[in-house]
């Protein structure tokens, strides 16, 4: 027999997932997430036949697309978007009260939407990339053999954007409990990691201050899997950057539960 805390944590990643998907927003996010792959399905321009060609040119357009679209500043609005309205939208509605009127914890209740939103956004960046992988083999001529071969690189793309979706869920949670209306919290938020991805590699006193930006930590953490193409030139150990990304995502989440605990949610 499941435990209350159990019940309460499926049944609130249930519903915001299926309100999620549902929702318009999802579908108008979903064109824009999908444009890259739709435009590479269109003109793929093939470097070659057989698998390491395939190999090579799957790793640089993901590394491209990646840093510059899906977790660029396109990628992180979308990514923003989505997180800043799970718990916002409770607030401002004052749904949450309810919620927590049921035996449901303050903490069950956040880390479910948390793994609805990361989730949804696992399916909204993960589909492209998969359209792309197995789209490739096509281009290349290599049949199954060459799904098989560049699965490895899909994995590891897929789980870069979920550390990378996840930081920037957690500070958007953080921020939407700060700002209760969605929309504020998202400029809010999205202003932040702008900002100081901006700033920071303008600090004449860090070295390589560049390597503190998202971007430049995603080409990091494919590092770790990617071997066809030359990523000497971004200083940094893939295990050390996805240790801290991972540590930053529950000290993000700790003071948005700190601050919910503390405060009254009027009848």
């Amino acid at each position: 027999m499941k435990s209350p805390f159990e019940t309460g944590l499926w049944v609130v990643f249930e519903s915001d997932s299926r309100r999620l998907l549902r929702s318009k927003r999802f579908k108008i996010l979903f064109a824009v997430t999908f444009f890259p792959s739709l435009i590479y399905l269109l003109n793929p321009s093939p470097s070659g036949e057989g698998i390491g060609p395939m190999l090579k040119s799957f790793e640089a357009l993901m590394l491209d697309l990646l840093s510059n679209y899906w977790l660029g500043i396109i990628g992180q609005l979308i990514a923003i978007i989505i997180m800043c309205d799970l718990l916002a939208s409770e607030v401002e509605r004052g749904t949450i009260r309810l919620l927590l009127a049921k035996p449901l914890r303050l903490s069950t209740l956040i880390a479910a939407k948390f793994l609805a939103g990361i989730s949804v956004l696992t399916l909204l960046f993960g589909v492209p990339y998969t359209v792309i992988w197995l789209y490739n083999p096509l281009v290349y001529k290599t049949g199954l053999s060459g799904l098989w071969r560049d699965l490895p690189d899909l994995l590891i793309v897929l789980g870069v954007s979920v550390l990378i979706l996840g930081l920037l869920g957690a500070l958007s949670m953080l921020v939407s409990v700060l700002i209760n209306r969605p929309l504020y919290a998202s400029l809010t938020t999205f202003g932040v990691a702008f900002i100081f991805q901006f700033l920071v590699p303008q600090i004449p006193y860090l070295q390589n201050a560049e390597r503190y930006t998202l971007p430049y930590q995603t080409a990091v953490l494919l590092k770790a899997g990617f071997d066809r193409i030359d990523l000497s030139r971004f200083r940094g150990v893939p295990s050390h950057s996805a240790i801290a990304l991972s540590v930053l995502i529950p000290v993000l989440l700790f003071p948005a539960w700190a601050i919910l605990v503390r405060r009254d949610f009027p009848d």
